[in-house]
Protein backbone atom coordinates (compact mmCIF):
# COMPACT_ATOMS: atom_id res chain seq x y z
CA UNK A 1 0.00 0.00 0.00
CA UNK A 2 1.28 3.46 -0.90
CA UNK A 3 0.97 6.42 1.45
CA UNK A 4 -0.54 9.55 -0.13
CA UNK A 5 0.31 13.05 1.01
CA UNK A 6 -2.41 14.49 3.24
CA UNK A 7 -3.71 18.03 2.91
CA UNK A 8 -2.58 18.53 6.53
CA UNK A 9 1.07 17.91 5.57
CA UNK A 10 0.83 19.92 2.34
CA UNK A 11 -0.75 22.95 4.01
CA UNK A 12 1.77 22.73 6.87
CA UNK A 13 4.57 22.89 4.27
CA UNK A 14 2.99 25.93 2.56
CA UNK A 15 2.49 27.67 5.91
CA UNK A 16 6.12 27.00 6.90
CA UNK A 17 7.37 28.50 3.62
CA UNK A 18 5.17 31.60 3.91
CA UNK A 19 6.05 32.14 7.58
CA UNK A 20 9.73 32.00 6.65
CA UNK A 21 9.49 34.32 3.64
CA UNK A 22 6.73 36.86 4.41
CA UNK A 23 6.10 39.41 7.15
CA UNK A 24 2.37 38.73 7.60
CA UNK A 25 0.93 36.25 10.11
CA UNK A 26 0.09 32.94 8.40
CA UNK A 27 -2.78 30.66 9.45
CA UNK A 28 -4.70 27.57 8.41
CA UNK A 29 -7.60 28.94 10.45
CA UNK A 30 -7.90 32.64 11.21
CA UNK A 31 -8.62 33.43 14.88
CA UNK A 32 -11.48 35.80 15.66
CA UNK A 33 -10.33 39.44 15.46
CA UNK A 34 -6.87 38.54 14.10
CA UNK A 35 -5.20 41.77 12.94
CA UNK A 36 -4.26 42.25 9.31
CA UNK A 37 -2.11 41.85 7.34
CA UNK A 38 -2.62 38.12 7.38
CA UNK A 39 -2.45 35.10 5.11
CA UNK A 40 -4.44 31.89 5.35
CA UNK A 41 -4.41 28.70 3.33
CA UNK A 42 -7.31 26.46 2.33
CA UNK A 43 -7.48 23.19 0.43
CA UNK A 44 -9.24 23.57 -2.93
CA UNK A 45 -9.04 20.01 -4.30
CA UNK A 46 -6.83 17.29 -5.69
CA UNK A 47 -6.87 14.86 -8.58
CA UNK A 48 -4.73 11.94 -9.75
CA UNK A 49 -2.12 12.82 -12.35
CA UNK A 50 0.06 9.74 -12.74
CA UNK A 51 2.92 9.55 -15.21
CA UNK A 52 4.17 6.45 -16.98
CA UNK A 53 6.60 5.76 -14.15
CA UNK A 54 5.18 7.52 -11.06
CA UNK A 55 2.03 7.73 -8.99
CA UNK A 56 1.22 11.43 -8.67
CA UNK A 57 -1.51 13.78 -7.53
CA UNK A 58 -2.04 17.47 -8.22
CA UNK A 59 -3.13 19.37 -5.13
CA UNK A 60 -4.84 22.76 -5.38
CA UNK A 61 -4.74 25.26 -2.55
CA UNK A 62 -5.97 28.83 -2.29
CA UNK A 63 -3.80 31.33 -0.50
CA UNK A 64 -5.86 34.18 0.92
CA UNK A 65 -4.15 37.50 1.57
CA UNK A 66 -5.84 40.15 3.69
CA UNK A 67 -4.06 43.50 3.64
CA UNK A 68 -4.00 46.13 6.34
CA UNK A 69 -6.72 48.75 5.89
CA UNK A 70 -5.40 51.26 3.38
CA UNK A 71 -6.93 53.69 0.91
CA UNK A 72 -6.33 52.23 -2.50
CA UNK A 73 -4.76 48.94 -3.51
CA UNK A 74 -1.08 49.43 -2.72
CA UNK A 75 -1.16 47.37 0.51
CA UNK A 76 -2.80 44.33 -1.12
CA UNK A 77 -0.49 44.53 -4.14
CA UNK A 78 2.54 44.54 -1.84
CA UNK A 79 1.22 41.53 0.09
CA UNK A 80 0.48 39.66 -3.17
CA UNK A 81 4.02 40.39 -4.35
CA UNK A 82 5.46 39.13 -1.07
CA UNK A 83 3.53 35.84 -1.42
CA UNK A 84 4.52 35.41 -5.08
CA UNK A 85 8.18 35.96 -4.23
CA UNK A 86 7.96 33.50 -1.32
CA UNK A 87 6.55 30.87 -3.69
CA UNK A 88 9.64 31.06 -5.92
CA UNK A 89 11.17 28.76 -3.29
CA UNK A 90 9.88 25.18 -3.25
CA UNK A 91 7.97 23.82 -0.27
CA UNK A 92 9.59 21.06 1.78
CA UNK A 93 7.55 17.85 1.87
CA UNK A 94 7.80 14.97 4.34
CA UNK A 95 10.11 12.08 3.49
CA UNK A 96 8.73 9.72 0.86
CA UNK A 97 7.18 12.46 -1.28
CA UNK A 98 8.71 14.37 -4.19
CA UNK A 99 7.56 17.74 -5.45
CA UNK A 100 7.29 17.52 -9.25
CA UNK A 101 6.14 21.11 -9.69
CA UNK A 102 4.75 24.09 -7.82
CA UNK A 103 2.81 26.55 -9.98
CA UNK A 104 1.18 29.79 -8.92
CA UNK A 105 -1.88 30.56 -11.04
CA UNK A 106 -1.72 34.31 -10.45
CA UNK A 107 -4.46 36.20 -8.67
CA UNK A 108 -7.99 34.84 -8.96
CA UNK A 109 -9.78 37.73 -7.26
CA UNK A 110 -9.30 40.89 -5.25
CA UNK A 111 -12.25 42.20 -3.29
CA UNK A 112 -13.07 44.36 -0.30
CA UNK A 113 -14.24 42.79 2.95
CA UNK A 114 -17.71 44.21 3.64
CA UNK A 115 -17.35 44.60 7.40
CA UNK A 116 -13.74 45.78 7.71
CA UNK A 117 -13.16 47.35 4.25
CA UNK A 118 -9.81 45.48 4.06
CA UNK A 119 -8.66 44.24 0.65
CA UNK A 120 -8.68 40.44 0.23
CA UNK A 121 -6.91 38.57 -2.58
CA UNK A 122 -7.13 34.90 -3.55
CA UNK A 123 -4.05 33.26 -5.10
CA UNK A 124 -4.55 29.69 -6.38
CA UNK A 125 -1.49 27.43 -6.38
CA UNK A 126 -1.00 23.89 -7.72
CA UNK A 127 1.45 21.30 -6.41
CA UNK A 128 2.17 18.07 -8.27
CA UNK A 129 3.45 15.46 -5.82
CA UNK A 130 4.88 12.01 -6.59
CA UNK A 131 4.31 9.38 -3.93
CA UNK A 132 5.54 6.17 -5.53
CA UNK A 133 7.12 4.54 -8.54
CA UNK A 134 5.38 2.08 -10.86
CA UNK A 135 7.25 -1.16 -11.45
CA UNK A 136 6.57 -3.89 -13.96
Amino acid sequence: MLKKLSFVDLIAAVIALLKKNTTAKVYDFVPQDAPSPLIYIEAAGKEPNDTKAMFCEVYRVNIHAVAKLYKGNTAIYKLINEIEEALTEEITLPEGFSLVYQISDGVEAIYEEQETKEKHAVLPVRFKVAYGYKIK
